[in-house]
C-alpha cells in the first residue's frame, strides 16, 4: 500500500502538477527585482529623495511623451506591418525607405522594423534615452504666458503627449530622408534622443545606455527564461553588415544639433568638458559608430576598424568644442563689438561659432551622400527566370546579376564601386522603386527554404522559395530553385552540371540540374580502353549484391527493382530504384545516389 502524507495520492499529485505549471524562474526573478528595489528605498531612508527629480519634471513623475511614441512604434509593427499574423515575420519590404520616389517607404521606414527582435531593440532604446531627452525637454516651463500659443506651449500636457511626440515624429522622417536608404527602423531617433541627452546629461546617458542592456535581459529572461542551444551549422552574414552606421550617426548629429539649439536658448551651462569628451566616446565605440564598411557584392563586406575609430576619436573632438566652447572671440585682439566686414567678422569669431560650423559642416558630409542615393530608381530590364507577378510586385531568382537599385549610380572610391552584382531571391517593383535581393545566394542553400512577405497598406501577399539539390561527392552542387504561391509553383533557376570526384569505369559523373528535373550525365575520361572491359556487361538483372561503400567501407546491400533499363541518358531514379546509364547502373538508396559497376560501389552524390 503506498503511504500517504498529507493528503490523498490525487490531491498531492493535483498539487504537483500546478506547482510544475507555475512560471517558477519567472516569480523567482519578479521577487528579487522587488527585494533590490525595497533595499534601495531602505537605505535611502527617503523615498522623496528618488522620485522628487522625476516629479519636478515629469506629470506624475512618468515619461508620458515616450510612452506615446513607444505605442506609436508597437502600433506601426503589429498594425499596419501585419505583426499580429506572424509577430517574428512581419511585411518590411515595402516600408523601407528605397527611394525619395515612394513618399510611402520615406513616410514609413523611420517607425517600422524588420522583426521582433528589432523592434523589441528600439522599444527598449527608447524608454531609455527618450526618457533622459524628455526629462530635459521638462513638461513643465516657468515662465509668464501671455498668449494662447505661448499658454499651450507651456501646458504639462500638451508639452507631453503632443508636442514632444510630435518633435519625435519629425526628426524620425527628417532622419529617414537623409539617411542612405534602404533603412528601416527607430534606431536613426533613437540615437538622436542619446545625441540629445548627451549634450546635457552626458553621464546619465551613458547609464542610459548600459541600462538598456539590463532592461533588455530582463525582457528575454521574463519571455523566456531557459534556453537550451546546442552547436550547430548555421548562415550568418557579418555583425557590421546588419549595422545602418550612417543613419546611426545622422541621428547623433541631429540629436546633438537638437541639444545645442536647446541649450542656448535656455541659456544653460553646459557640463564639464570631461564629461562631455568621456560620455561621447563611450556612447560611440559601445554602439560601434566606428564599424565602417563596405558591400563589394555576392556577400562580401570590408570592414575598415582602424580608419573607423580615427574618425570616431575624431568626431567626438568635434561635437565637444561644439557643446563646451566659451562664447569668446577666439583672438580677443582682433574682435570688434559690432562687426561690420567680412574681415570684422573673421576676427570675431567666437569658440562656440567655430563648434557650431565644425558639427554642420561633419553633419552636411554625412548627409550629404545621401540624397544622390535616395534619388535612385529600380531597374526596369527584364528579370531573369519566369518571375511571379503579384499587385506590381516581381519575384524571382538570379545569380551574378547586376543590383538594380545601386547600379543607376555609377561610382568609384577607394578602389571600391557601386556597381555589384548581386545573387538570390530578387524583388522588384518599379512603381515603388524597389529592388531588392530578399534572401541571398548562401542564406537560401544554408535554410533550403524562405518566405517573401510583400505588400502595402492594408494587404500583404507569401511566397514561398524552395532550394532542392543534389551534393556531388568532391564537387559542386546541382540544384533548383522553385517559387510557389496561391497554390502555383514554377522553378524559375536551374544551377545546371556538377561533376563528382570520383570516376567509374572510365567516365566522370554528373548532376545536371534542370527545370524540370535533374539528370545523371556520363562523360568518358580516356579515348581507348581495354576490348575486354568494353564488350564486359554490367550485371543489370537487379539482384542484391553485397558491396562496400568506397567512402566509408561499410557493406551495402543494394535491394533494388530488377526492372533496370539501359538507356543514353536518364533523370535521378525514384528512392530505392535504379537505372542504367552506359554500362553504370545508378541506385537512389534513401536520397543517396550510387554508382555499381562490376560488384563496386560509389556515392557519387546525396540530396541536400
Amino acid at each position: 500500500m503506498t503511504p500517504v502524507v498529507g493528503g490523498s495520492p490525487l490531491v498531492v499529485d493535483s498539487l504537483g502538477i500546478a506547482v510544475a505549471e507555475l512560471p517558477l524562474q519567472q516569480l523567482l526573478l519578479g521577487a528579487m527585482i522587488l527585494l533590490s528595489i525595497g533595499t534601495l528605498l531602505l537605505v535611502s531612508r527617503s523615498t522623496a529623495r528618488l522620485t522628487d527629480p522625476l516629479t519636478d519634471r515629469f506629470i506624475g513623475g512618468v515619461p508620458w511623451g515616450t510612452l506615446v511614441v513607444v505605442s506609436l512604434l508597437l502600433a506601426v509593427y503589429y498594425g499596419v506591418q501585419g505583426g499580429l499574423d506572424d509577430p517574428n515575420d512581419p511585411v518590411v519590404l515595402p516600408f523601407r525607405a528605397w527611394s525619395y520616389f515612394d513618399p510611402v517607404g520615406m513616410l514609413m521606414a523611420g517607425f517600422s522594423h524588420a522583426n521582433f527582435s528589432h523592434l523589441t531593440g528600439n522599444v527598449i532604446g527608447t524608454l531609455a534615452f527618450g526618457s533622459v531627452a524628455e526629462y530635459w525637454w521638462g513638461h513643465y516651463v516657468d515662465r509668464r504666458t501671455e498668449t494662447s500659443w505661448e499658454r499651450l506651449w507651456t501646458d504639462p500636457r500638451v508639452r507631453a503627449v503632443l508636442i514632444f511626440p510630435v518633435a519625435t515624429i519629425l526628426v524620425g522622417i527628417g532622419g529617414t530622408l537623409v539617411s542612405i536608404g534602404p533603412i528601416i527602423g527607430f534606431s536613426t531617433v533613437v540615437f538622436a534622443f542619446a545625441g540629445f541627452g548627451l549634450v546635457r546629461y552626458p553621464i546619465q546617458t551613458v547609464i542610459a545606455s548600459v541600462g538598456q542592456g539590463v532592461l533588455g535581459r530582463l525582457f528575454d529572461a521574463l519571455r523566456m527564461p531557459q534556453q537550451v542551444a546546442a552547436a550547430e551549422a548555421s548562415y550568418s552574414t557579418p555583425w557590421f553588415a546588419n549595422i545602418a552606421i550612417q543613419g546611426h550617426l545622422v541621428g547623433l548629429l541631429l540629436g546633438v544639433l537638437l541639444g545645442l539649439a536647446v541649450l542656448r536658448l535656455r541659456n544653460e551651462s553646459p557640463p564639464p568638458a570631461l564629461h562631455v569628451w568621456t560620455g561621447l566616446l563611450l556612447f560611440a565605440v559601445s554602439r560601434a559608430l566606428w564599424a565602417v564598411y563596405w558591400f563589394r557584392g555576392n556577400e562580401t563586406y570590408v570592414l575598415y576598424r582602424a580608419l573607423g575609430l580615427a574618425l570616431v576619436f575624431a568626431l567626438v573632438a568635434i561635437l565637444t568644442v561644439s557643446i563646451v566652447a566659451p562664447n569668446r572671440p577666439l583672438v580677443p585682439n582682433w574682435a570688434v563689438p559690432d562687426p561690420k566686414t567680412v574681415t570684422e567678422s573673421v576676427g570675431s569669431t567666437t569658440g562656440r561659432e567655430v563648434g557650431l560650423l565644425l558639427v554642420l559642416s561633419v553633419t552636411a558630409a554625412v548627409v550629404g551622400p545621401a540624397v544622390p542615393v535616395n534619388l535612385t530608381i529600380a531597374d526596369d530590364a527584364a528579370l531573369p527566370g519566369e518571375p511571379i507577378e503579384i499587385e506590381g510586385y516581381e519575384i524571382t531568382y538570379a545569380e551574378n546579376v547586376p543590383n538594380g537599385q545601386l547600379s543607376v549610380i555609377p561610382a568609384a572610391i577607394g578602389g571600391e564601386t557601386t556597381q555589384l552584382n548581386t545573387s538570390g531571391v530578387i524583388v522588384r517593383n518599379t512603381d515603388r522603386h524597389i529592388w531588392s535581393t530578399d534572401t541571398s545566394t548562401g542564406e537560401l542553400a544554408a535554410e533550403g527554404e524562405s518566405t517573401v512577405r510583400i505588400g502595402g497598406i492594408g494587404w500583404a501577399e507569401t511566397v514561398r522559395v524552395d532550394r532542392t539539390g543534389w551534393q556531388a561527392v568532391g564537387g559542386q552542387t546541382a540544384y533548383q530553385v522553385a517559387l510557389s504561391h496561391d497554390n502555383e509553383s514554377r522553378t524559375v533557376f536551374a544551377s545546371g552540371s556538377a561533376t563528382a570526384e570520383p570516376v567509374v569505369a572510365g567516365h566522370r559523373l554528373s548532376i545536371n540540374a534542370t527545370e524540370s528535373t535533374f539528370l545523371i550525365a556520363i562523360e568518358p575520361v580516356e579515348t581507348t580502353r581495354n576490348a575486354t572491359d568494353t564488350n564486359e556487361t554490367q550485371n543489370a538483372t537487379g539482384e542484391s549484391e553485397p558491396t562496400n561503400d568506397s567512402d566509408t567501407g561499410n557493406p551495402i546491400v543494394l535491394n533494388v527493382s530488377n526492372e533496370s533499363t539501359t538507356v543514353d541518358s536518364a533523370s535521378i531514379p525514384a528512392p530505392n530504384e535504379s537505372v542504367m546509364v552506359g554500362q553504370i547502373r545508378f541506385v537512389n538508396r534513401d536520397d543517396r545516389l550510387f554508382a555499381v559497376h562490376r560488384g563496386t560501389v560509389v556515392r557519387i552524390a546525396q540530396k541536400e
